[in-house]
């Protein structure tokens, strides 16, 4: 054999074994990539001052292709805050199929320039049928994940068909949380999910779980009351828990955001209903200190998100008398 033919038979045989030993990269397998848009985290630049945008229940209705009209028109304003990530907090479209996954990856891709990641929700896995998780974990990767970002610990869970973990889930969320307990280099730690699970039998947080999802629950719904929230409460001092959820909204008779803090924990809801009220938040991290702020679509107004507390949902509903009818009109008939 010549010495020609001796080098195409070895980088033959070298490319052969490329296919064989390396896989390529996907979405699927390394979570700081975003499948709705192929836009990466890096996990190495400087983490020490940085912002993200969350977003909750951006589906429009059941055969209109993208997401809210409030977004879609006024998607200027969530660049304006210069976030370095966007997070959905679940409810991309109506029904999960291969025109809705065409849609929202079309859109995200080009509108959103910056890494897009979803808290699955109830209709993002939803068919006519009932649902299928793992078609939208092909499409957009595992729906329960985690990564850690400077003094940031951010956890993705899985419960948008039902506010109850896998026992599987609820494993993982209590060994993370007893890592991040035992990690001084984690000052704080954001969990994202569709529902807001952590409004079940919580007598503190009442008009939430009143005007949203008032029907009383089963029992095992104590989840959070029982295990969770003993264990975010027994973490070192210092450490702050930001519990973040997108299944509120949904129309003007429903209030779009939500903020409660106790102690180290913060609950959030902000959705969407192509309603007047509609916005997103901003968190910014500066040297491990959270500042959180709401941005009205429509008015651009910018509100400290401490303004959507439990006294702003009550004179809300004390006010709107007709609302509050309404809503306890249609539980009753659930």
């Amino acid at each position: 054999m010549n010495k020609l033919a001796w080098l195409l038979t070895v980088t033959a045989l070298s490319l052969l074994l490329g296919l064989f030993w390396f896989e390529p990269t996907t979405c699927q397998s390394d979570l700081l990539l975003s499948c709705f848009n192929q836009r990466a985290i890096d996990p190495e630049q400087d983490w020490s001052h940085y912002s993200f945008v969350a977003l909750g229940h951006i589906r429009t209705g059941r055969n209109k292709p993208g997401p809210n009209r409030n977004l879609q028109r006024n998607l200027y304003r969530v660049y304006a805050h210069d976030p370095a990530f966007v997070i959905s907090l679940g409810d991309l479209y109506h029904n999960i199929s291969d025109e809705s996954i065409d849609n929202i990856t079309r859109w995200v891709s080009a509108n959103i320039p910056v890494p897009f990641f979803n808290a699955v929700g109830n209709h993002d896995t939803q068919t006519s049928a009932g649902h299928a998780p793992a078609r939208y974990a092909d499409a957009f990767g595992t729906p329960s994940f985690d990564f850690v970002l400077g003094s940031e610990l951010y956890i993705f869970l899985e419960n948008g068909s039902s506010p109850v973990l896998s026992e599987q889930q609820k494993t993982r969320l209590e060994n993370l949380l007893l890592q991040a307990g035992d990690d001084t280099a984690i000052r704080n730690i954001f969990l994202f999910s569709h529902q807001l699970f952590w409004s079940y039998y919580n007598p503190a947080l009442e008009p939430v779980f009143r005007y949203r999802h008032p029907v009383t629950p089963p029992s095992n719904y104590r989840y959070f009351l029982d295990t969770i929230k003993p264990l975010v409460e027994s973490l070192p001092v210092g450490k702050r828990v930001f519990f973040l959820a997108g299944d509120i909204g949904g129309g003007r008779r429903f209030l779009q955001t939500f903020y409660h803090r106790e102690g180290p924990i913060t609950y959030i809801a902000t959705g969407m209903g192509n309603a007047s009220r509609d916005s997103f938040l901003t968190v910014t991290i500066i040297g491990g200190e959270v500042s959180l702020k709401a941005t009205n679509f429509r008015s651009g107004e910018t509100i400290p998100l401490e303004e959507f507390g439990l006294d702003y949902w009550r004179t809300f509903y004390r006010d709107n008398p007709e609302f509050a009818t309404e809503i306890d009109r249609i539980n009753n008939t659930r």
